[in-house]
């Protein structure tokens, strides 16, 4: 099998201290289980999951973290994967402004072939 990731893309306009990119990160990486939970029970959990995300979870868990410039790049990155294929689940923060709503701070794309990630954001470089 080719080689499975995922990669966070987190907003760098957004200066975040490093343990709250560590938390976004976090929620972003699992994410991806519970937006495909199908059991209707809260107390369990019934994922369907592709090939490749099982090759994922049962061994490589293969990660980065990546930062992008600002909102609009990011929202063009979602599109531009969801356009291809690859799952994305985006991560809302509340804004630290009252009279703003949640807004877009990260987002994990996959997980999926490595291959096909880096068509997307394969040119972002680690935080």
């Amino acid at each position: 099998m080719k080689s499975v990731k995922q990669v966070i893309v987190v907003r760098k306009d957004l200066r975040f201290r490093k343990s709250k990119i560590a938390s976004l990160a976090a929620h972003a990486a699992m994410q991806f289980i519970l937006d495909n939970n199908e059991s209707e029970r809260p107390d369990e959990l019934q994922v369907k999951l592709s090939q490749q995300e099982v090759h994922w979870l049962n061994g490589s868990f293969i990660k980065d973290v990546v930062g992008v410039e600002s909102h609009d790049a990011l929202s063009d990155m979602i599109l531009k994967a969801e356009l291809n294929g690859i799952n994305v689940y985006s991560i809302f923060d509340k804004s630290k402004k009252p009279d703003e709503g949640p807004q877009l701070v990260c987002a994990a794309f996959g997980p999926d072939e490595e291959d096909q990630i880096a068509q997307i954001v394969g040119n972002l470089k680690s935080i």
